[in-house]
Formats: C-alpha cells, sequence, structure tokens
C-alpha cells in the first residue's frame, strides 16, 4: 500500500554492497544499524552501509482545480455574476 507522499517521514535502509536492493524500512536509524551489525556478523567481508531517505519525488499526471469554487481575493473576483440561465453576461 503505497502512502500518501505528506505522510511519509524519514526512514533507514540497510544495503549490502554488490548485493540486491534493500526493500525493509528501519523508522530509526537505531534499528537500521542494529540490523547492519547483524548482517555483517553473518555475511563477513561484505560491507554494509545504513542510508537515510530524506527527499520524496513523485510525478501527478493530471489535477482538476474548479475555479468557480475557487476562493478569490477581492481584487480577483469574478467580473460578472452568474445569471438564472448560467449566462455570465
Amino acid at each position: 500500500m503505497t502512502r500518501d507522499i505528506t505522510e511519509m517521514r524519514p526512514f533507514w535502509m540497510v544495503y549490502g554492497i554488490g548485493r540486491g536492493s534493500p526493500s525493509y524500512q528501519h523508522s530509526t536509524e537505531a534499528d537500521a544499524l542494529r540490523q547492519a551489525e547483524r548482517l555483517a556478523e553473518a555475511r563477513p567481508g561484505v560491507t554494509f552501509v545504513v542510508m537515510e531517505a530524506t527527499q520524496a519525488v513523485r510525478t501527478r499526471r493530471l489535477d482538476y482545480f474548479d475555479l468557480r469554487t475557487a476562493p478569490h481575493r477581492d481584487d480577483q473576483r469574478p467580473r460578472h455574476k452568474d445569471s438564472e440561465d448560467n449566462i455570465p453576461f
């Protein structure tokens, strides 16, 4: 399940250099460091690094914004009011 980008917080991952991509997200740096130590002991000779995720980027395809209901500053109010027949003049 994908979290909303605005709700994401920094997280840490452990990467074994030359190994597959990390996938587990640790909620604290200390937890990730403990995991790196455990993995290093289990795999002598492999270097494990703790990486912190600090930025997130996404692309959105379309955003819809209803201009009729958008708040307006006083100097940007529409010049014409809609009549009963919805013709703005």
